[in-house]
């Protein structure tokens, strides 16, 4: 009895070696699988870093494109307004020149024909003579 009490025990051991041995192969083997999930991990974080900067480049981008066309709006708005005003100027200039070109013309030339201005002032040189 005791020669099939030690078959019994030795068949369990050997039974549970193999159990174990399955058991270390199939640890290491998730050993190998999770490095490997956790270098995808770290590759996929780092795309994903490469991503995300790269959308806050692009926004920082399209914010920097909008401000530049809104100062160029600005800007060409400033010119147009400073370009009307200028005219408004030369047109008021040149309003002015020709009034004060008509009224000269209105008001007589420097050398009147009149008969007044034939007559000598009292000072003149005939009342000496």
């Amino acid at each position: 009895m005791s020669n099939d009490l030690l078959k019994q025990l030795e068949e369990k051991i050997s039974a549970a070696i193999e159990t174990i041995e399955l058991s270390r192969l199939e640890i290491t083997d998730l050993k190998e699988q999770n490095d490997e999930l956790e270098n995808r991990y770290v590759d996929w974080e780092e795309r994903l870093s490469a991503l995300i900067e790269k959308f806050e480049l692009l926004e920082d981008d399209d914010a920097a494109e909008v401000e530049a066309a809104v100062e160029a709006v600005i800007q060409r708005v400033d010119e147009e307004e400073t370009d009307a005003v200028l005219n408004e100027i030369k047109a008021e200039t040149v309003e002015d020149v020709e009034e004060d070109s008509n009224e000269s013309d209105t008001e007589g030339s420097t050398f009147d024909t009149s008969a007044d201005s034939y007559t000598e002032a009292p000072g003149s040189a005939q009342h000496y003579a």
